[in-house]
């Protein structure tokens, strides 16, 4: 009984290799007929898979079809069965039954987005073809070109799973979709839009990471760690992060919330979209369709009775205004603003209608954060000598300046020179003094800032990245990316 197990085993491997054989000779037979066959001579594989032409031959096509069917079934089964394609509905889609190239396409390219690590994959028309490119550690990625066709049948299967109209080609649409890849639980945020040559798509991917990140995880040093940690344990005020877009200011707002005590604080959260999903917290999501803004939520969140209250973002007048009569009257609250720095941060609020006396009494911190790149571990060199505009600084700072390296490039960095991103933080609080200069009446941002230098050098954004230099986490180049304003000076 086991030899004939055996025995079958080894007969249906046989077949089905010759039933793969043919099919590649089926494909360019010119090659096979000119007897270049990578090495492997043509008699001995007439005398080994012989049998098996002979049979095929002998069969209807649309045997030797379903047979060919069946065996790509079977690779397309092994390939995919770590992806599970879900819908803006929640339901699975795609199935490894689908035999659909764009659909294939689609799946190859999350499997390799998530691989390397993507915050983004961009579709772009190209003429005749389509360009496919990610954005890996800030960078972006050439990947690979498709014709416009294929390009077409791609951004519709992606279109079909964000629950977009793949009719509408010119007015811009957005969507969302998600899959079980590798163990990990992707979020896909569609925006598509029509361009010269054809439409253009933007996917961001959404929690991607294999898991939640705590503060000490995000890379602050044990003071502003100490400090933070203070500040979500407040009772009431703000807590505002800032930064240009992609600079990782959401992953340390969940990184905040999850610090919060949740048997002790009614927690809810106010997000578009909603990144990662977070136990104990009430989420909720913005909506433009419905007309369910960040303000509408917000308005409706203060009637249930939280203590914290966390927004993604403060985009407008109404929302600005709601969030500081909240942290006015007895909640946290913890949010984002598209700023440059905490300066600025006051200067957007300001202009979004909060007076500076509001600020002061609510604010109790700001985090001005950016992302640099991590030096591949594999390929840095040693950098023996300090660039001119950097060596009072770190002979002010006292820096060493044994470890410092610059970036080469290698096959496991894919010659960038980079692999991963850290984290570098500007924490300003609002004290006594800083919140004296708010609460005049000709008070001006120029005097603000000349404050906050002042007090705050050692915390800045500059020492924070010069320190990760320092360190061998990044280079000069990273870091004069980073902290160079446009004057030429180092913010």
């Amino acid at each position: 009984m086991e030899f004939s197990i055996v025995k079958f085993f080894v007969l249906a491997a046989w077949f089905f290799c010759g039933i793969a054989l043919l099919d590649k000779m089926n494909s360019n037979p010119a090659k096979w007929n000119r007897g270049d066959t990578g090495g492997a001579s043509r008699e001995f594989l007439t005398l080994f898979f012989g049998p098996v032409f002979f049979l095929l031959s002998q069969q209807d096509s649309s045997f030797v079809n379903s047979l060919k069917n069946l065996f790509n079934r079977g690779k397309r089964t092994i390939k995919y069965r770590d992806i599970t394609i879900i819908d803006s509905h929640g339901a699975p889609m795609y199935g490894t039954d689908c035999d659909n190239p764009a659909i294939d396409k689609l799946k190859d390219v999350i499997i390799l987005a998530v691989a390397k690590r993507a915050s983004d994959i961009f579709l772009d028309p190209a003429g005749e073809r389509m360009q496919l490119r990610f954005r890996a550690d800030g960078s972006l990625i050439n990947i690979e070109n498709f014709t416009a066709d294929f390009g077409d049948n791609v951004v519709n299967a992606i279109k079909v799973a964000a629950g977009m109209d793949i009719t509408e080609k010119r007015r811009p649409q957005d969507g969302s979709f998600a899959a079980e890849c590798s163990g990990s639980s992707v979020a896909f945020r569609v925006a598509t839009v029509g361009a010269f040559g054809g439409e253009k798509v933007a996917i961001r991917l959404l929690g991607s990471e294999v898991g939640p990140k705590t503060l000490e995880d995000i890379g602050f040093n044990p003071e502003q760690l100490h400090l933070l940690k203070n500040a979500v344990g407040l009772s009431s005020g703000m807590i505002l992060m800032c930064g240009a877009t992609g600079s990782g200011k959401t992953t340390t707002l969940y990184a905040l919330i999850n610090n919060i005590d949740f048997s002790l604080k009614n927690v809810i959260s106010i997000e578009d979209p909603v990144e990662r999903v977070i136990p104990h917290v009430s989420q909720m999501e913005v909506n433009a369709k419905a007309d369910i803004t960040f303000a509408k939520l917000l308005r409706n969140a203060l009637r249930q009775n939280p203590d914290v209250i966390c927004l993604g973002e403060i985009r407008d007048e109404e929302t600005a205004q709601i969030a500081v009569h909240a942290a006015q009257t007895g909640h946290l609250i913890i949010s984002t603003v598209h700023s440059n720095d905490s300066v600025d941060t006051l200067d957007r609020l300001s202009n979004l209608g909060i007076p500076f006396r509001s600020l002061a009494a609510t604010l109790k911190v700001i985090v001005n954060q950016r992302l640099v790149r991590r030096l591949c571990e594999h390929c840095r060199q040693p950098l023996t000598e300090i660039p001119d505009r950097w060596k009072e600084y770190f002979s002010y700072c006292r820096f060493p300046a044994d470890h410092i390296y610059a970036p080469c490039g290698c096959p496991e960095c894919n010659g960038t020179g980079y692999k991963g991103r850290a984290a570098c933080f500007d924490i300003l609080v609002i004290d006594a003094s800083l919140r004296a200069e708010l609460e005049k009446e000709n008070t001006s941002l120029s005097q603000i800032k000349t404050i906050a230098e002042a007090r705050n050098a050692a915390n800045s954004l500059t020492y924070h990245a010069a320190y990760l230099a320092a360190s061998g986490v990044t280079s000069f180049e990273e870091i004069d990316r980073v902290t160079l304003a446009l004057d030429g000076g180092i913010q």
